[in-house]
């Protein structure tokens, strides 16, 4: 295993990841770090725990950064009135979770996952991982950015590579009604007691992608909290019994079919 710190996707200060790169990769992790989107790490330790779990098994691990505390006025003209629209559309499908997370930071989340996810398939930070499947391992924030980039506001869909499967933590989808049958496969990881994104959240995902047809999985545990449930996934056990790390190496095993 190589690790390739501060590689650039994109010309922003904030558009950088590291990598962590085996010496025969067939899939990639990226993993999008949480913090409301106004703060938060790629330099975390979960991109260490994540290369050493992964790495060894032929998964590239990336961790992501993307731009922070944006606003409105920081979106490009054409696209703030879409904003607008969407966010009153989320405030209206029921959410209960605090409008700033699908606000324009949200937006702006979006768009840099995108283009990471775009040039890690790509090979332009690494030609070893030209053509891999890509999925999206997101904690709160970047779960909810994670979501949308799955399943794209359709006025940005062009703009946007999606994931070829995503796990959200303690996160939401902010845009349920873009849920669909035949997009990248979903699951939600999500504590029944968490005071940030509320538990409701996840379930009104769950029962509109029951209603379309939707590959979406929500897994609500009996772990309280919104941080734990991460630590849950890489160190503790699913709700069968498995290493958490399971939920995981499921999905990315799925993009390999």
């Amino acid at each position: 295993m190589r690790v390739l710190p501060d590689l650039s996707y994109g010309p922003l200060p904030h558009q950088a990841l590291d990598l962590a790169l085996p010496d025969l990769p067939r899939a990639v992790l990226a993993y999008a770090h949480g913090g409301g989107f106004t703060k938060g790490s790629r330099k975390e330790a979960t991109f260490a725990e994540l290369a050493a779990q992964l790495c060894p098994w032929g998964i590239a691990v990336a961790s992501v950064s993307y731009r922070l505390a944006g606003g409105l006025l920081d979106l490009d003209p054409p696209d703030r009135p879409a904003m607008r629209r969407m966010a009153a559309a989320s405030a209206a499908a029921g959410l209960r979770l605090n409008p700033r997370l699908y606000g324009p930071a949200f937006a702006m989340a979006l768009f840099d996952l995108g283009r990471a996810v775009l040039a890690l398939k790509n090979g332009a930070l690494a030609p070893a991982l030209t053509g891999l499947p890509v999925t999206l391992l997101g904690m709160s924030a970047g779960g909810i950015a994670a979501l949308s980039l799955a399943h794209p506001p359709q006025v940005w869909a062009g703009r946007l590579t999606r994931p070829d499967a995503v796990l959200a933590v303690s996160a939401a989808m902010v845009q349920p009604w873009r849920l669909r049958p035949g997009e990248p496969p979903c699951v939600m990881l999500h504590g029944a007691v968490d005071r940030i994104i509320p538990p409701a959240d996840a379930r009104l995902a769950a029962c509109v992608a029951q209603e379309k047809g939707a590959d979406l999985q929500v897994i609500i545990t009996d772990t309280p909290g919104h941080v734990p449930q991460l630590t849950r996934l890489l160190h503790g056990t699913a709700p069968d019994g498995r290493p958490g790390l399971s939920l995981l190496t499921d999905l990315v095993a799925r993009t390999l079919v």
